[in-house]
């Protein structure tokens, strides 16, 4: 019995020298996991890319279709004392990762170069209490209806919604993809019905996002050539 007791001490040497060997290659790759993850957390994940143009257009469609959810009528006026516009906005657009957690905050903070977040918005005027009590639940229900995601905030003399489009209706397609929602730059809306003075503003924005390296630029860096703002057909002029 004791010549053969070495067999079973070597094999059972053998698996614990494999045990090891597994134990030590996922401390391992945890290990260079692990720092990849905190260097990517510390450093930040790049800015997705897409065409400022395409994403200007798909902004002002959201608009579109947030305002028409609404359901004013007889149409309002536009709101002369604010001008309707397509803007590109590079100095929020800071760097990302714990490296730049403040940035947000320090106005002397560089942004992140070729990089803006596009806006647009317009506001009408001359909404009855009862107009603009009605557009809110047009807007609840048809926007809800449709798949967005509403949230309602509600003051004394105002409302304040914010409206996000599903998925991938509500993002824009990075340049040169095939426009999955997972890389996809978000675009919401933000509306605020103004009881007392009797005014709907309407706000919708992309998140920051990178531009081709052929998009051309301004001398602060803002991309030329977006396309202008396109308003409701119904409303009326001043």
């Amino acid at each position: 019995m004791e010549n053969g007791s070495p067999a079973p001490r070597r094999a059972r040497n053998a698996a614990y020298l494999v045990i090891g060997l597994g134990l030590a290659t996922t401390l391992v790759f945890g290990v260079v996991f692990g720092v990849r993850s905190l260097g990517r957390a510390w450093a930040g994940e790049p800015y997705p890319t897409a065409d400022p143009a395409a994403t200007a257009t798909r902004v002002n469609d959201r608009l579109l279709a947030a305002y028409d959810a609404f359901g004013l009528s007889p149409a309002p006026e536009l709101d002369p004392q604010v001008t309707p516009a397509v803007e590109a906005d590079v100095y929020d657009c800071h760097r990302r990762g714990f490296a730049h957690a403040l940035d947000g905050i320090d106005d002397s903070a560089p942004h992140e170069p070729r990089t803006a977040a596009i806006h647009a918005g317009f506001s009408v005027r001359g909404l009855t209490a009862a107009q603009a009590e009605a557009a809110v639940r047009s807007a609840e229900r048809t926007l809800n209806g449709q798949g967005w995601t509403v949230t309602v905030s509600r003051e004394p003399d105002r409302v304040r919604l914010v409206l996000e489009p599903p998925k991938p209706g509500g993002a824009v397609a990075p340049s040169g993809s095939a426009g999955s929602a997972a890389d996809a730059v978000p675009a919401s809306v933000s509306a605020t019905v103004d009881y007392a003075n009797g005014y709907l503003h309407l706000s919708a924005g992309a998140e920051c996002a990178r531009y081709p390296e052929d998009t051309r630029v301004d001398d602060e860096g803002k991309p030329e050539g977006l396309p202008a703002l396109t308003l409701p057909a119904q409303l009326r002029r001043s």
